[in-house]
């Protein structure tokens, strides 16, 4: 424990000293559009309605773009999309990353529409040696969900994967963890509890995201629904959700408080489409810094154009996306620290409690 909290000081203090004299910083994490094809048709997202990528990465171009030098600090990859399963080649990207980066930690994000498919590539994935998280989408119980995500029986499809992956588990403990996610907004509001039971009787945890609006979605002139009732509701249900610095985010921001924080997007992180394009995060999607097929990623990490998203992001008002928020927190430090000098009991409970695997 002690080796990580030094490793992350001296980290967190040499990220914000590159940071402060605008020298880049090596990637270590990745969020992978694997495709843009949806099988959803969403309420609150459009991504479905989109036109496709016309020329996705192939699985040579993705060899090519992970073996880049400027990527081999990589330890953190979120495989999504669209439905990333909808990718026929999805086994051999996960074998390709897991031949390509080691040691890095990769996650496979679904929307459970296609459950055998994804029991078969998790399994597969997890006798290759691969550790895999594996979260699925659900946004309410029975039709609920079903009507959220516009696809007639879609949660008995969720739940048919949930309990599938139960059993992988039981053969694979250490190496697989299943999440369900659930995006909070006013159509879930009065139904994410039944969810949260749900994930508690299967032993799974239940992540609990804001709903982000960006050009990424398509859902930018979409209606949140973000009135007074709402956000008192709101404000109940995030009290309910356990202490962490996203937590207090989001009761800052109910409470039309800043929720800045220093963000490392285009630094430590960065998004890569399926076609190959690099953008700092979802928030700013239209905000291309180069094309990895063309370009090797330290040209596109050195270029004034990645300068210049910088000092975008530097100005960002912030966000609630659950990874780019806690990759950030993480690669600052000190945000973490304080967070547990201010809740000193939330040190002894992670360290004392079992999390579902």
């Amino acid at each position: 424990m002690w080796k990580k909290f030094f490793k992350s000081l001296i980290n967190g203090h040499k990220n914000l000293w590159l940071l402060a004299r605008h020298k880049p910083l090596k990637p270590r994490r990745l969020w992978f559009e694997v495709t843009d094809n949806c099988n959803s048709r969403c309420n609150h997202c459009s991504i479905w309605a989109k036109a496709n990528c016309q020329t996705p990465l192939t699985l040579m171009e993705m060899r090519k773009i992970s073996s880049d030098p400027w990527l081999s600090n990589i330890e953190s990859v979120v495989n999504s999309g669209g439905e990333a399963l909808l990718r026929d080649d999805m086994l051999d990207i996960l074998k390709l990353q897991h031949e390509v980066w080691p040691k890095a930690h990769l996650n496979l994000s679904t929307n459970g529409l296609l459950p055998d498919r994804a029991l078969m590539i998790t399994e597969a994935a997890l006798k290759a040696g691969i550790d895999l998280d594996v979260g699925v989408s659900l946004d309410g119980m029975g039709e609920k969900h079903d009507k959220i995500r516009g696809v007639p029986g879609n949660f008995k499809k969720v739940d048919h994967l949930l309990k599938g992956l139960l059993e992988l588990r039981k053969k694979y403990p250490k190496t697989l963890l299943v999440i369900i996610g659930l995006t909070l907004s006013d159509l879930t509001i009065d139904g994410w509890e039944e969810v949260k039971k749900y994930a508690d009787d299967l032993g799974v945890e239940l992540m609990v995201q804001w709903y982000n609006q960006s050009s990424y979605y398509d859902n930018e002139s979409k209606d949140d629904g973000r009135g007074e009732e709402l956000r008192k509701k709101m404000l109940v249900a995030v009290a309910k959700q356990v202490q962490s610095t996203t937590r207090e985010r989001w009761l800052r921001l109910l409470n039309n408080k800043s929720i800045k924080f220093r963000c490392f997007a285009a630094n430590s992180f960065f998004v890569m489409k399926c076609d190959g394009s690099i953008v700092p995060c979802l928030t700013h999607w239209d905000l291309t810094i180069g094309n990895a097929r063309n370009q090797s990623l330290k040209e596109i990490w050195q270029s004034p154009t990645a300068l210049s998203a910088r000092c975008t992001v530097k100005d960002c008002a912030g966000c609630l996306n659950s990874w780019g928020l806690s990759w950030s927190l993480s690669d600052a430090f000190w945000p973490r620290l304080m967070f547990f000098v201010r809740h000193p009991k939330e040190i002894i409970k992670r360290m004392t409690e079992t999390k579902p695997c």
